[in-house]
C-alpha cells in the first residue's frame, strides 16, 4: 500500500486504518498505545501526518474531538485491500466499542485469536450466523466474536461488554437468548464491576441452563484492558484464561 506520491506506507498505518475500519473510530489513546512509535511528540506528529494525507480526519462531531474517523484516502486504501469499513460511530460508543476492538487486536497479536468482527462488522454485514434471537421478537448481535486461533473446528467466542448495569429482564433476555444459540462456544462476559457479575449469574441460574455454565465466563474489565490473553477468567472449571483456554482447544 503507498501514498498517492509513491512512498509506501508503514506496517502500522495500515494496522490503524484496519482497526478504524473494524471499530468506526480511533481515540488518541490507542493511536499511542498500538499503533505510534518514539515520543510523545513523535507520535502526534505521525498521526497529523495521516491527518493530512486525508487517510483520518477528525470525528465530526464535537464530542468526538479526541478521535479520528476514515478519511477519503483512507476509503481508497480499505477498497484496495478489499476490506470492508463500518461507519462512523457515534462519540457516547467510542470508548465501549474501542475498548472491545482494542482487546480483540491484542488477542490477535497475542496468536490467540484468528479472526475477529465487531458487532458493526456484522450489522453492515446483516450476518445471519451470529444473530441472537431475542425474546419478544428482534434480535441483537454481540458486542463481538473472535475465532480462536487453531484449525477449522476451533470455537468461535462471543464478546460482550458490560459497561453499566442493565435490569434483570434485560440480562435474562440475553442469557435466554445465548441458551438457544447454537454458533458459540463461549460467551465472555467483560465486566466493568462485580454487581454486574453477579447481576448475570442471577440471570443464568434464572434459566437454568446448566450448558451455560461451562460456556460463559467472566473477566473484569481493568484485567481486559491491560492484557486480555493472561486476564483472569472467571467461571470456567476447564481453564483460568484465554491462554489456557486456547492452548487446551
Amino acid at each position: 500500500m503507498k501514498y498517492t506520491h509513491g512512498r509506501r506506507l508503514s506496517k502500522n498505518t495500515v494496522e490503524a486504518v484496519r482497526f478504524v475500519a473494524k471499530v468506526g473510530a480511533m481515540s488518541r489513546e490507542t493511536w499511542y498505545e498500538l499503533f505510534a512509535q518514539g515520543t510523545l511528540r513523535w507520535r502526534q506528529m505521525q498521526l497529523q501526518h495521516l491527518i493530512d494525507r486525508r487517510i483520518f480526519k477528525r470525528h465530526t462531531s464535537k464530542h468526538g474531538h479526541n478521535a479520528v474517523v476514515i478519511d477519503t484516502f483512507g476509503v481508497e486504501l480499505i477498497k484496495e485491500m478489499k476490506w470492508q469499513h463500518v461507519h462512523s460511530i457515534y462519540p457516547h460508543f467510542i470508548e465501549h466499542d474501542e475498548t472491545v476492538g482494542t482487546g480483540l487486536w491484542k488477542l490477535e497479536k497475542a496468536g490467540i485469536c484468528q479472526k475477529w468482527i465487531t458487532e458493526s462488522e456484522m450489522k453492515i454485514q446483516k450476518s445471519a450466523s451470529f444473530r441472537l434471537e431475542v425474546q419478544e421478537g428482534g434480535f441483537k448481535y454481540p458486542d463481538a466474536v473472535f475465532k480462536l486461533q487453531g484449525n477449522l473446528n476451533t470455537p468461535i467466542v462471543a464478546v460482550e461488554y458490560e459497561r453499566t448495569a442493565k435490569t434483570n429482564w434485560r440480562y435474562n433476555k440475553a442469557i435466554r437468548a445465548y441458551s438457544e444459540a447454537y454458533d458459540f462456544g463461549f460467551v465472555f462476559f467483560v465486566v466493568e464491576n462485580n454487581a454486574i457479575e453477579k447481576t448475570i449469574q442471577r440471570a443464568m441460574k434464572y434459566i437454568g441452563d446448566g450448558r451455560l455454565n461451562s460456556r460463559i465466563g467472566f473477566i473484569s474489565i481493568e484485567d481486559w484492558k491491560m492484557n486480555p490473553a493472561s486476564a483472569e477468567l472467571r467461571g470456567l472449571k476447564m481453564c483460568q484464561s484465554l491462554k489456557e483456554l486456547s492452548s487446551k482447544i
